[in-house]
C-alpha cells in the first residue's frame, strides 16, 4: 500500500484539479500554465529526438510486454495480487496524465465565442476561398495539384515549415516542436484520420500519405495540439491563420483548402455547386480526393464518435469544437473586408 500511495494521491490531485478547472476558467488558466503546460514541453522534447512516433510504437509493443511479464510471473510463482496492483496503479497514471494532458488545457478562458455568421457572409467568405484556391493553385506544380506527391518533399520539410509558421504567429501557449509521420498510414485511412495528436507522449503525427494539400494543414492542426491548443475549432484556425501567412503558395493553398472544406457544408446547397463550379479543375480534384479519402474508411464512424465524445469532454457544447474554425475564419475575412488590416479574433 505504501508503495501506491504516491501514485494515488497523484491520481486523486489530477482528478481534483481538473474538476475544479471545470468551474473556474482563472482556475484552469493558471492551472494549465503551471502544470499541463511545462508537462506538455516536457513530453514534447523527451520524444522529439526519435523519427519515429513513440506512441504507435508502445500501442505495438505494450501488449507483448504485459502478456510476457504475466507469463513470467505465473511460472515464478509470484502472487497475481502485485500485477494487479501495478495494473491499476499504470491505468491510473494514463487516466491521470489524460486529465492533465487533454481536457485541463481546454478548459482555459478564452474569448467569448463570436455570433455565427449569416448565410450570405459565408457564401461571401466561400466565394473569396473560392477566388484565392484558383489563384493560389496556378503556382503549384501539376503533381502536386493531383495529389502525388505530396506538397512537401519529406515530412521532416513539413514539419519544419508548419512549425516556424506556428513559432512565428505567437498563438499558442507552448511552442511545437516536431511533426511525425505515422508508421501505419493504412490504418488511419482505414479510421478516416488525416492525423491526431498523442497527448501521452507529447507527438504530433500526420498521414504524409494522404492529399497533398491536406497534409500541411493536418501537421499545422497536430501542432497546434502539440503546442497547447486542444480546441479542435481553434487548432484549425491557428493553423489556417498560420499557413495563410506563408511565403510558400503551397501552404497558403492549403489553408485556404482547409478553409473551404470547412465552409461549404455550412452554406445551401445550390450555392455550394455554384461555388464549386467556379473552381479549376485541378482544384475540384483536390477536394474530389478528400472526399474519397473520407468514404473509404471503414471504421470513420466509430472513431467520430469517440472523436465527439472527447471533444464533449473538453467542453464542445459551447462551440469548441470543430464547428468554430469556420466561424473564426468567417469573421476575420469580414472584418478585413470591412477596412480592419489587423482584425484577426484572438485565441490567447
Amino acid at each position: 500500500m505504501k508503495k501506491s500511495a504516491p501514485i494515488l494521491v497523484f491520481c486523486v490531485l489530477s482528478a481534483c484539479l481538473t474538476a475544479l478547472s471545470s468551474a473556474s476558467v482563472r482556475f484552469a488558466d493558471a492551472a494549465a500554465k503551471i502544470v499541463s503546460d511545462p508537462l506538455r514541453r516536457l513530453l514534447a522534447s523527451l520524444s522529439s529526438p526519435f523519427p519515429f512516433p513513440l506512441f504507435e510504437v508502445a500501442v505495438v509493443l505494450l501488449p507483448a510486454v504485459l502478456l510476457f511479464a504475466a507469463i513470467r510471473g505465473v511460472r515464478r510463482g509470484s502472487d497475481p495480487s502485485v500485477y494487479t496492483r501495478r495494473a491499476f496503479s499504470l491505468a491510473g497514471i494514463l487516466l491521470s496524465l489524460t486529465l492533465l494532458l487533454a481536457v485541463l488545457p481546454a478548459r482555459r478562458a478564452v474569448p467569448a465565442d463570436p455570433a455565427p455568421p449569416s448565410d450570405g457572409e459565408l457564401v461571401s467568405f466561400a466565394d473569396w476561398l473560392a477566388e484565392r484556391a484558383n489563384a493560389e493553385a496556378r503556382f503549384l506544380p501539376a503533381s502536386d495539384r493531383e495529389g502525388t506527391p505530396p506538397a512537401f518533399p519529406s515530412t521532416s520539410a513539413c514539419s519544419r515549415g508548419v512549425t516556424a509558421l506556428l513559432c512565428d504567429a505567437g498563438l499558442c501557449p507552448i511552442s511545437p516542436v516536431r511533426v511525425k509521420a505515422t508508421l501505419f498510414p493504412g490504418l488511419l485511412r482505414r479510421m478516416g484520420l488525416l492525423g491526431y495528436h498523442a497527448s501521452w507522449t507529447g507527438e504530433a503525427v500526420i498521414d504524409p500519405r494522404a492529399p497533398a494539400y491536406t497534409v500541411p494543414f493536418t501537421a499545422a492542426h497536430e501542432a497546434a495540439h502539440q503546442a497547447g491548443i486542444l480546441s479542435e475549432g481553434e487548432a484549425s484556425y491557428i493553423a489556417y491563420l498560420s499557413l495563410l501567412s506563408s511565403s510558400d503558395p503551397a501552404l497558403r493553398y492549403a489553408a485556404v483548402m482547409g478553409a473551404l472544406d470547412a465552409v461549404l457544408p455550412l452554406i445551401k446547397s445550390g450555392e455550394q455547386k455554384r461555388v464549386v463550379s467556379t473552381l479549376s479543375e485541378c482544384v475540384r480534384a483536390d477536394l474530389s480526393l478528400y472526399d474519397r479519402l473520407l468514404a473509404s474508411g471503414k471504421a470513420a464512424g466509430t472513431v467520430a464518435g469517440a472523436n465527439e465524445t472527447a471533444v464533449r469532454l473538453r467542453g464542445g457544447e459551447d462551440r469548441r469544437s470543430y464547428d468554430l474554425f469556420p466561424i473564426l475564419a468567417c469573421r476575420r475575412y469580414l472584418a478585413r473586408s470591412a477596412g480592419d488590416a489587423d482584425a484577426a479574433p484572438a485565441i490567447y
